[in-house]
């Protein structure tokens, strides 16, 4: 009987091998969502700044002593590791290249920092060719790579729609398929259990504000 015990719970402790160090404030719920729209098995933990070498967060650790840092990262090993849809080379560079845009060209695009790192605008009501390209590709998919809800939808998803909820005066009338997107994404089931349902109202409810013009302001009324 004790062995059983042993086993089932050797058992579970192998089953949650992926332990995700992060906090709500981060950018660790990105990978959350990931985590749960694969029914990843994982546990959830407090920061620990030590075992990142830049004492940052989100850090996951996962079994035979893998450590992974920085969210895009963690979810390209992720989608290696445990989607069978990312299986191949040939698989993974379909997803690679929108884990890496929405890093390194589309989070400049959504928050504008100034010189000290802080966040204090964003450029993705602005015209650009980026953010137009974008809403043509989604004129005629609903999800970024084969029509289908993948690992590349979490990393550009995420970032759009914390815009509204930081910037709620945004005005995103001029790409309504990008809108249609980022609601498409919030409105998913582990979008709220990673990043917490009243999170996941707030963004529902931001985002159809900026595809109508965003915060309107009456003066000379109240």
């Amino acid at each position: 009987m004790a062995r059983r015990v042993l086993a089932v719970l050797l058992g579970a402790a192998a089953a949650r091998a992926v332990t995700l160090h992060g906090s709500m404030g981060s950018r660790s719920p990105l990978c959350n969502w990931y985590l749960e729209e694969r029914q990843i098995p994982y546990t959830m933990v407090a920061p620990r700044p030590s075992a990142h070498p830049f004492n940052q967060v989100p850090f996951l650790a996962d079994d035979g002593g893998v450590e992974v840092f920085e969210s895009g990262a963690i979810l390209l090993y992720l989608a290696d590791k445990y989607d069978a849809g990312c299986g191949t080379p040939e698989d993974r560079a379909k997803h690679a290249k929108w884990v890496v845009w929405a890093n390194a060209a589309l989070d400049p695009i959504c928050f504008v920092e100034n010189d000290r790192g802080q966040v204090v605008g964003t450029k993705l009501d602005q015209p650009g060719r980026a953010v137009n390209v974008l809403d043509e590709l989604l004129a005629s998919s609903e999800y970024l790579v084969d029509g289908a809800f993948s690992v590349s939808d979490v990393a550009v998803a995420s970032y759009l729609n914390y815009v509204p909820l930081f910037f709620p005066s945004v005005n995103l009338g001029n790409t309504p398929n990008v809108c249609r997107y980022m609601k498409r994404c919030a409105e998913r089931p582990a979008f709220a259990a990673a990043f917490g349902d009243a999170h996941s109202a707030a963004v529902l409810k931001a985002v159809d504000r900026a595809a109508q013009g965003g915060d309107k302001k009456l003066f000379g009324i109240f």
